[in-house]
This record gives C-alpha cells, structure tokens and sequence, in this order.
C-alpha cells in the first residue's frame, strides 16, 4: 500500500518535498488504464491554492492524498515520481500558478490505481498529453564494480520488521552535504532516488545490486567527499557521464 518505503528526511530546504517522490532511472509509469468505480480521475479534486507564496505542504496516508501550493511541474513530478528536471514543459505554461490537490482514498485501494487516478486528473485538468521520451543527458552514474562494499550489509528480516527507511541526518543541499546518510531494508534504486534531488546533474543506477541492504554513511561535507564514503564504504562509483534518460515530455493535448 501507500508509503512501503518510509523516507525520513531532517531537511533545511523551503519545497524539497515535492522532489523526494522519485522512481528509478528510465522508469515511468504513464499507462493510463481503467481504474476501479471507487476511484477516478473525477474524485480528485484541484483548485487554487491559498496558501502563502512559497509554502507547499504534502500529507499522504491510508485515507488521502493531498498536496497544497503546488505549481504545475511539482504535480507532475509527484504523481508521476519523477525528479522535476526529468520534466520537458513548455515555458509557455503558467509556472506562478500553485495549486491544491487532494483525493479521498477507499479502502484496500493500490498505489497503481492512485497513480492512475492523479495522472488523468492532470491531463484532464490542464487538458495535457505527458508522454515519455529518451533524451541524451549529462547524468552522474552509480556502478559497483567491487560489488557491495564492506558497509553495505544485506538486510535480513527480523520477528518483528522495521519498516524500510532511508534516513537522512542533519541537512543536505544541492552541491554541499552535511549530517550522514543510514538505511533498514533499503535498496539502491531507493537511494538513488532519495539522493538524486540534491545532485547538480540527475542520478542513474547501473550499479546492479539486487536486494536490500542496512548502512550507515558518517558524516560528509562537500559533494566529492560523500563520494568517497560511497565508494570506500559501500563500494559505489559515482561518475559524471553522459546517458540516455527517460524524460516526460508535457505539451497541450490535440482535440
């Protein structure tokens, strides 16, 4: 259901909330496929947001989904778990308008069917077509060419599981890390999309480590140092490059 993976995020940053949501490189989910009677598009509700320049606010749980004083490319990037940059709008759309979003949640309904709901509603909204596109960028990428390094433990289940979380220590700005980084049950792919926001250039796992993982990385205080720990620790490379990426493309709809 909603939120299998808790990310516990200590951050000093305005509107990093609506980038935390990110999915794994070249993976974009935009099949928009029937939903059942007790969830559509027409349950969802977005209007003009009245909250204060600047502010966003974001509360997701069993029973709702809802987020306040979101602009346009924010949405999109929620609802279709894609860090904001992986977002080809038009300049022309109106970026100072925010909005509030929301959607009553029944019972036992699936994260796909949420999904599902929040996209069309998008389209139909602003009457878009969001489709994906493979665009040639500069990225970093993460490969484990010692396979997992002597930090990076396998998770292993107890009686009683924690829930799996990435927890970020301290603050973290793009360019200058500080505090550390610790996992239960946490996988690559997830790290990488927790990291990705606060990286000059998006993030790519081709690291190819299957499973979850425990870890701890101390503390860090430029961009090439947390590298390091990353590569002496958990044996993650992390190089700048160049690579084909998944983008979604936004433009108005035709008809």
């Amino acid at each position: 259901m909603r939120h299998k993976l808790v990310l516990k995020l200590w951050l000093v940053l305005a509107s990093a909330a609506a980038a935390w949501a990110q999915a794994p490189s070249g993976h974009i989910n935009h099949r928009v496929a029937a939903m059942p009677a007790s969830l559509s598009a027409d349950s969802v509700r977005i209007v003009p947001t009245t909250l204060a320049a600047d502010n966003t606010s974001i509360d997701i749980a069993n029973d709702r989904w809802r987020v306040r004083g979101y602009d346009l490319r924010s949405l999109i990037a929620e609802v279709y778990h894609v860090d904001p940059r992986r977002i080809d709008l038009p300049d022309s759309a109106d970026a100072a308008a925010r909005y509030d979003v929301s959607l009553a949640l029944p019972s036992d309904v699936s994260d796909e069917a949420i999904d599902r709901a929040l996209q069309q509603a998008l389209q139909r909204r602003f009457k878009l077509s969001i489709t994906p596109q493979s665009r040639a960028m500069e990225v970093y990428v993460i490969t484990a060419p010692h396979g997992a390094g002597p930090a990076l433990r396998p998770h292993r289940a107890a009686a009683a599981e924690e829930p799996q979380q990435i927890t970020i220590e301290g603050r973290m700005c793009p360019g200058i890390f500080s505090g550390g980084i610790s996992a239960i049950a946490g996988t690559v792919s997830e790290l990488r999309r927790t990291l990705e926001p606060y990286l000059d250039r998006l993030l790519v796992d081709e690291a190819n480590l299957a499973g979850s993982y425990d870890f701890h990385v101390g503390e860090f205080n430029s961009k090439e140092e947390f590298f390091e720990l990353l590569r002496d620790q958990l044996g993650l490379v992390v190089v700048p490059t160049q690579r084909e990426v998944v983008v979604l493309t936004v433009r108005p709809a035709q008809g």
